[in-house]
Parts: structure tokens; sequence; C-alpha cells
């Protein structure tokens, strides 16, 4: 019987650590979450709020043709979704970001998010939206213990079919 309490002791101190990474993890997956609801409701005061200063996104293509094909591969995310809520939302009835959670982990001040998302985008005039169904990776950042905020997104989002004119 005494030998049970020290293995029963070693177990619970091996697992403890696990389960405040699960609950980190899910924190973490609750801002991305909340940042893509937030784009949603074209609240976009709500999603710059969970936006770690000096966040990048990694652009692996253009995302629309007519783009350059050399397009750098870091931009800032704040202003890149600053930028995109400009032009979006004034042209589009509606756009829907809706993503599902495949894994989160979180190891101390750093977590990943991994999502299947869809957006869905009733551009105005047109009848039927653009539906666009993508994988992304959220690197997370909580530093001093201030939350979680979105350091860096990369995403495989496809080509769309909206072109953009290149500016000389």
């Amino acid at each position: 019987m005494l030998r049970l309490i020290p293995l029963t002791l070693m177990a619970l101190m091996f697992s403890a650590p696990a389960v405040a990474d699960d609950r980190e993890a899910d924190a973490a997956a609750e801002v991305v979450v909340s940042f893509n609801q937030a784009v949603t409701a074209r609240d976009m005061d709500t999603a710059m709020g969970l936006i770690a200063e000096g966040s990048v996104q990694f652009h692996l293509r253009p995302a629309h043709p007519g783009m350059p094909e050399d397009h750098p591969l870091t931009e800032d995310m704040t202003t890149m979704w600053q930028t995109v809520s400009a032009i979006l939302f004034p042209t589009t009835d509606s756009y829907e970001r809706i993503v599902q959670v495949q894994a989160a982990h979180a190891d101390g001040e750093l977590a990943t998010v991994w999502t299947q998302t869809r957006t869905v985008t009733h551009r105005k005039g047109k009848a039927e939206p653009m539906v666009l169904d993508f994988s992304e990776m959220y690197f997370l950042v909580n530093k001093n213990d201030s939350g979680w905020r979105i350091a860096g997104n990369a995403s495989n989002r496809p080509i769309d079919s909206i072109p953009v004119a290149q500016s000389d």
C-alpha cells in the first residue's frame, strides 16, 4: 500500500503540467477563434486587440491575380488587416471567416494553433459567394502573463478569382 502512494504522487506530478498546457492551448485557440469572429463581425478594434505588436503575416503566394509573383514572404500583420478591411468591407455585403481548430499546443509563453479555415465572401453585385477552404497556422505569445496575442500567421490560402490591377 505504501508503495502505491509514491507511484500515485509521481503520476500526478508528471500529469499536472500537461493539464496546465492543455488549458493554455485552449486559451490560445480561443484567441484565434475570437479574432476570426471579430473579423467576420467587422469589429476590427477587437480583432486588432488580439494581435501582438510587431506581428507578422507570412505570404506563400499572392492573394489575387494581378499581384506580383515575387510578393515578399512577410508583412506587418496589423497593417495588412487594416488594408484588407478598408478594401474588403466596403465592397462586400458580408465576409465570414469560419475556423475549426485542428490542433493547439502551448509551452510556456509560446503557442501554436492550426485551423481549417473557410472564407465566404458575398461581393456586392455578385449572386454567388466566393468560398475558399485552406489551413492556417497561428503563432501566439503570452508575454509577462498579459494574455495570448497572435504574433504570426501563415496559410495555404489559394489565389482567389478577384483580379487586382498593378499600379505603375
